[in-house]
C-alpha cells in the first residue's frame, strides 16, 4: 500500500529533507545538553540527555521547517558533513559559553577548599565520574537550583530557539573575520569566568592568610603549642562561616554573570550568522 507513495520522487525527496533537517537540529542540541549544567551536564545519564535533546528538537522543528531551509539542503555527502560539523560547532560554542559561570563558581569552591586544607575531604559523587570537594559541590549544585528558581532556564530556551533564526541549519557560518572575532569573545569570556571564580574565593583566601599569620605569631611566641593541628579545624570552620556569610553575594555575582553570558550569546550568533 505504501509502495506507490514511496515511488513518488517528490515525496521521497521531501522525506529525506525532513530527516536531514531533523538530524541537523539534533546535532546542534546534543552538545548544548551535554555542556550546559542546568540542561543535563555530567550528572545526568546519557540516555536522559539524548532524550532531552530529541524532545527539544521536536518542539523547535515545526518553526525551523517553516523557514523553508529543507528545500535547499545539499544532496552530496561532503555538503551534509559540513553542515553537521557546523551545527555541532555552534551547539558546542553556545553550550560552552552558558557553562562558564557555573564552572567559575565550582572553581571558587575548589580554591576555597584548597585554602582551608579540605582537599582530603573530597567525596565521590555517584552521578559524576570524579571526586569533588564539598564546598565546590555545594556551591555548584546550589547555583543550578537558584538559576532554575529565578527562571534563567526560560531565557536560555528563548536564546536556543532564537539561535535557529540567526543561524539556520541550512546555512554556513562566516569563517573569515567573524570566526576570529568569535575566538576573541570566547577568550574574553573565559578570562572573565576565571577572574570571577578567583574574586568569589578571595574573602576566604584573605581570611585564611590572616589566620596563618596569626598562627605563625602564636607558634613564635609559644612554640609548645602545636599550631598545625590547631589550625586545621580553625581554618575549616572559618572558611565555612565566610562562605555562608557571603553566599548571597557570591550567588548574585554568578547569576548576573550567567545572564550576561546569555545576552552575549545573541552577539555570538550574529557573528556566526554573518
Amino acid at each position: 500500500m505504501l509502495e506507490p507513495l514511496l515511488e513518488d520522487e517528490v515525496l521521497r525527496q521531501s522525506i529525506d529533507q525532513s530527516i536531514l533537517l531533523g538530524a541537523l537540529v539534533v546535532a546542534r542540541l546534543v552538545p548544548m545538553v551535554q555542556l550546559v549544567p542546568y540542561m543535563g551536564g555530567e550528572a545526568v545519564p546519557q540516555t536522559v540527555k539524548m532524550g532531552l535533546a530529541f524532545a527539544l528538537a521536536i518542539l523547535v522543528y515545526p518553526a525551523i521547517w517553516m523557514q523553508g531551509g529543507a528545500a535547499v539542503l545539499p544532496d552530496d555527502t561532503f555538503g551534509i558533513a559540513l553542515l553537521v560539523t557546523k551545527e555541532v560547532f555552534v551547539g558546542a560554542t553556545l553550550g560552552f559559553v552558558c557553562a562558564l559561570s557555573f564552572e567559575a563558581i565550582r572553581m571558587a569552591g575548589q580554591i576555597i577548599d584548597n585554602s582551608a586544607g579540605l582537599t582530603q575531604a573530597t567525596t565521590m559523587v555517584p552521578q559524576l565520574p570524579d571526586r569533588i570537594s564539598p564546598t565546590s559541590n555545594f556551591l555548584y549544585q546550589l547555583a543550578i537550583v537558584v538559576f532554575f528558581a529565578i527562571g534563567g532556564h526560560r531565557i536560555f530556551l528563548w536564546a536556543l530557539t532564537r539561535s535557529f533564526d540567526l543561524i539556520p541549519p541550512h546555512t554556513f557560518i562566516d569563517t573569515g573575520e567573524g570566526l576570529a572575532e568569535l575566538a576573541l569573545v570566547i577568550l574574553r569570556l573565559t578570562g572573565d569566568a576565571i577572574a570571577l571564580g578567583a574574586l568569589m574565593a578571595f574573602p576566604v583566601i584573605a581570611a585564611i592568610m590572616l589566620t596563618n599569620l596569626f598562627l605563625a605569631l602564636v607558634n613564635k611566641s609559644a612554640p609548645q603549642i602545636n599550631v598545625f593541628f590547631l589550625g586545621m579545624p580553625l581554618k575549616a570552620v572559618l572558611a565555612s562561616a565566610i562562605v555562608l556569610l557571603s553566599l548571597e553575594v557570591v550567588l548574585a555575582a554568578m547569576i548576573d554573570r550567567s545572564l550576561a553570558d546569555l545576552e552575549v550569546l545573541m552577539g555570538l550568533m550574529e557573528i556566526l550568522g554573518n
